[in-house]
């Protein structure tokens, strides 16, 4: 097999078009171009052009991911999902459908690494969560529990965060009230009043203790 040409993409001029014996091969990084020394007319072995493939597919990926993170933080599940997603979208532009590939292996290494830069941590993703409701859209803990564990973090690492970050939950109450409806005062016999409480995941004592201090 011969590397019959090698063009730089006009809309990407960091990008080229790699040929194999007169036909289109793939798209590749100038980085790919570099590390496997490819010029015209290299004789290549079919081992070798998979291999490259392979390396920029994860390429794209890692590019893709870290376009996705930038935008607002993410969990971990988040990420596997999104590269999973991903990779469908991207079957027969990216790549061919019978490209040998050890997909979950891709993926896991690629969050592994996001985790050893640092960009992912689904403790800090947690807490910026929180704190992000608290100022915004505050509520009790066991619906911010629900919402970090739909998110895909674990059950310990949301608990433990929301317990850390709310130190008085009837405080957070209050306030939650006090948004809602500004200057009433609270009356247990107003269905709509507690229905509301109950539903931002605030316990019926700390509900109750509401009516008693108002009283």
């Amino acid at each position: 097999m011969i590397v019959s040409k090698l063009e730089y993409q006009k809309r990407d001029p960091k990008r080229v078009n790699l040929y194999i014996d007169g036909k289109f091969y793939c798209g590749i990084s100038i980085d790919t171009l570099a590390k496997h020394s490819l010029y015209d007319g290299l004789e290549i072995e079919e081992d070798v052009l998979n291999d490259i493939l392979v390396e920029e597919i994860s390429l794209r990926f890692w590019n893709r991911v870290l376009e996705y993170i930038s935008r607002a933080p993410k969990s971990e599940f988040q990420i596997l999902k999104y590269l999973k997603e991903l990779r469908f979208k991207k079957k027969g532009i990216w790549y061919k459908e019978d490209l040998e590939i050890e997909w979950d292996t891709l993926f896991n290494s690629t969050v592994e690494r996001l985790k050893k830069y640092k960009y992912i941590d689904d403790e800090n993703f947690a807490r910026m969560f929180v704190q992000s409701r608290l100022r915004v859209k505050p509520r009790g803990k066991s619906v911010l529990v629900g919402e970090l564990l739909s998110k895909g973090v674990s059950k310990d690492i949301a608990q433990k965060v929301c317990d850390e970050e709310i130190e008085d939950e009837y405080d957070v109450l209050k306030k939650t009230f006090e948004k809602k409806y500004r200057g009433k005062e609270f009356d247990m016999k107003d269905s709509k009043m507690v229905n509301f409480l109950l539903r931002k995941g605030f316990s019926w004592d700390l509900i109750q203790r509401l009516q008693r201090d108002d009283d």
